[in-house]
């Protein structure tokens, strides 16, 4: 009965851990795919009107992350209050910029296209082995030289995310910080995915525990 009782927590968890790593997904691919849908509605709308796009290889729309030049003066800028009608002094934090660029950094932009493909090929593989290794604590084989290694490739893939997102992040604030400048504001780095770093060490701490456990259970065997 209480091993029933396991498997089906084992399986609610599962499933609660699908949802979150679908949010995940979504987190991170939510400002290209807000950026790529305005990219080409705004292309359309040029392209409509007759204008000559000069910045076709250019990022039109990227997100950036800032902070105000002086502490002194904390809200630089200011918005409506569409409840009051009034003026409120506010700070962005973050801003949608449309960076048309008459000369795009070629390069650049073909190095952020091959780590958006190279980097979101782990998001596949991750959910894959991660059920792979709950079927196989479902079936009572946990500490196995496969799930061991599972884990392991787990840990790698999420490295690599770590690797990806860092080196995407760096490379659009090298472009946002060459192309952009704001009176009020500083252009800083974002976010740089250290929870996948986290996730990575954590894993690895896993693998190191569950081959301890398989030396001891094979000392305990040969003991008895």
């Amino acid at each position: 009965m209480k091993g029933n009782e396991k498997k089906t927590s084992l399986a609610i968890l599962s499933i609660l851990a699908g949802v979150i790593y679908l949010l995940t997904i979504y987190s991170y691919f939510e400002a290209g795919l807000e950026g790529g849908i305005r990219n080409v509605k705004e292309r359309h709308k040029i392209e409509a009107d007759g204008v000559d796009n000069s910045a076709k290889g250019s990022r039109v729309l990227q997100r950036i992350q800032l902070v105000p030049k002086s502490k002194d003066i904390l809200y630089s800028d200011s918005i409506v209050n569409l409840k009051s009608g009034k003026m409120i002094p506010v700070s962005y934090t973050k801003m949608y910029v449309n960076d048309e660029s008459e000369n795009p950094n070629l390069l650049l932009n073909i190095l952020l296209n091959v780590i958006v493909f190279f980097g979101s090929l782990p998001f596949f593989i991750i959910p894959i082995l991660f059920y792979k290794l709950i079927i196989s604590f479902y079936k009572d084989q946990i500490f196995t030289l496969k799930n061991s290694k599972r884990t392991k490739t787990l840990a790698a893939l999420y490295l690599v995310l770590y690797v990806v997102r860092l080196g995407y992040n760096l490379t659009n604030y090298y472009i946002d910080k060459s192309t952009i400048e704001l009176a009020n504001y500083n252009i800083v780095t974002p976010d740089l995915g250290h929870n996948f770093l986290l996730i990575a060490i954590l894993l690895f701490i896993v693998v190191i525990v569950m081959k301890r456990v398989m030396i001891m259970k094979e000392d305990q065997d040969l003991t008895i």
